[in-house]
């Protein structure tokens, strides 16, 4: 399945503890995706409509498309009494079983809704996923058969460096835990605005923090491949977004 950044999907029955929260109030989170910053260390400047150009230094990337695989999405918590720690020391009432999920990133200003969820009323100061590779061996072969340029990669970018056109495809997968900045309260038949800020324009900063490096050079063996991972690691921020500017309320 695909969720284009503009379209808006409600999921139903979505709570991996659904059996164990039944009895609970719940509300409803509205997961709202954004990748531009407010004050980047990269400079962004006026691009296209779609596309997010970057400048650092001498360089200049201008992207002009970023696709995610995600899955295992889940906001995590306090215990409660209907939503125990598991064996592991999680509860895992806010989990939406979604996934895996190709997502194309907006590029332009502010942050676009992808998909609400049912979640059990409370606090909430975590938001967990996964940055999955879909390959036809782990059970993806619709997605793959779809999306034949997404095999093996969770991650792909396109664009230009330098007026050189590139494609960025990384086999990143992995389980991110991104605290949220505040913790946000869900509250029983109301809705949650948050936004899951992916900082793409600091993927392709060089380690000096002055110029961006080639993003061809940063796949599958290239000499930049663990330093761009790294940056996408830290590129990921979860907030309260009331007015889905992309940026904090």
């Amino acid at each position: 399945m695909r969720i284009h950044a503009m379209q808006k999907l409600a999921v139903l029955s979505l709570l991996s503890g659904a059996a164990a929260c039944a009895g609970d109030d719940m509300g409803e989170v509205s997961l709202q995706l954004a990748t531009r910053r407010i004050e980047p260390a990269a400079a962004l400047q006026g691009a296209a409509a779609g596309q997010l150009l970057v400048s650092l230094g001498s360089d200049e990337i201008v992207i002009d498309g970023v696709q995610v695989v995600l899955r295992k999405l889940r906001l995590d918590g306090a215990p409660t009494a209907s939503c125990p720690e598991d064996a592991e020391g999680d509860s895992e009432c806010g989990e939406v079983q979604l996934g895996p999920v190709l997502f194309d990133l907006p590029l332009d200003q502010g942050a676009d809704a992808v998909f609400s969820a049912l979640v059990p009323v409370g606090t909430y100061d975590r938001f967990k996923f996964q940055i999955h590779k879909p390959s036809d061996a782990n059970g993806d072969a619709d997605l793959v058969a779809q999306y034949p340029d997404m095999a093996n990669s969770s991650i792909r970018v396109t664009g230009t460096f330098n007026g050189s056109p590139f494609v960025f495809a990384s086999d990143l997968t992995e389980v991110e835990d991104v605290v949220i900045a505040e913790p946000v309260e869900v509250a029983a038949e109301s809705e949650l605005p948050l936004t899951l800020h992916i900082d793409a324009a600091d993927w392709f900063v060089n380690a000096a923090g002055d110029g961006l490096v080639d993003p061809a050079q940063a796949n599958d063996g290239q000499p930049f491949e663990s330093l761009v991972e790294q940056n996408i690691r830290s590129s990921f921020r979860a907030f309260h977004d009331g007015d889905a500017d992309g940026a904090a309320d």
